[in-house]
């Protein structure tokens, strides 16, 4: 009897919080960062904001909360798509890496691409994992050279990406992403081809 109040606390719990996270971000996408408050997204949710402060510590941090659906969205579906040699997978990586970007709106991507967000940088997220794997394989395959570790290769090359993507929202996404990112880490590959 127990069991079930607490597994039907934990599922109520769940869907709360992806409530929350659904209301925040389609009220962010409609209105901007800025313009939206916690108050807003209460509301819309039908929470308080005291349940909103129990899901999540910041309107921030329902933005972080993105991060883990790129994690689970390359984990479950863009990792069995990758085929070829290694270049091909690694270039395949950031084609889906750029969609995802795309079709979560400039004004989205703006308020991740800040100083603040820390998350860019956590090495043990799955993404980082991925390609971290995907440049072990070529230098295992001799496709990509070994004088630099993966993971030097790896940080090189997403400094590298997180640049374009900061460009493209300065210029509030005029251009076509993934056509310069393929294109650019086309060319960045090539320095690190083995022979």
């Amino acid at each position: 009897m127990v069991k079930e109040k607490v597994t039907q606390r934990t599922l109520q719990s769940i869907n709360t919080r992806k409530r929350i996270f659904d209301v925040a971000i389609e009220l962010i996408r409609e209105q901007g960062f800025d313009s939206v408050t916690i108050e807003n997204i209460s509301k819309k949710a039908g929470v308080s904001v005291g349940a909103f402060y129990h899901h999540f510590d910041s309107k921030s941090d329902v933005i972080y909360e993105i991060f883990k659906q790129i994690d689970e969205y390359f984990e479950n579906e863009v990792l069995n798509q990758l085929s070829g040699t290694s270049i091909e997978k690694i270039n395949a990586f950031f084609g889906y890496y750029a969609e995802f970007i795309i079709d979560q709106g400039i004004d989205f991507i703006k308020q991740l691409y800040t100083t603040k967000n820390k998350l860019f940088i956590k090495k043990d997220r799955y993404l980082w994992v991925c390609l971290k794997t995907l440049i072990l394989e070529g230098q295992a395959n001799n496709e990509i050279s070994t004088e630099k570790s993966a993971e030097e290769i790896m940080d090189f090359i997403f400094i590298f990406v997180r640049g374009v993507v900061f460009d493209w929202c300065l210029h509030d996404g005029e251009y076509d992403l993934k056509a310069v990112l393929l294109a650019d880490i086309k060319q960045i590959l090539c320095v690190f081809k083995s022979g």
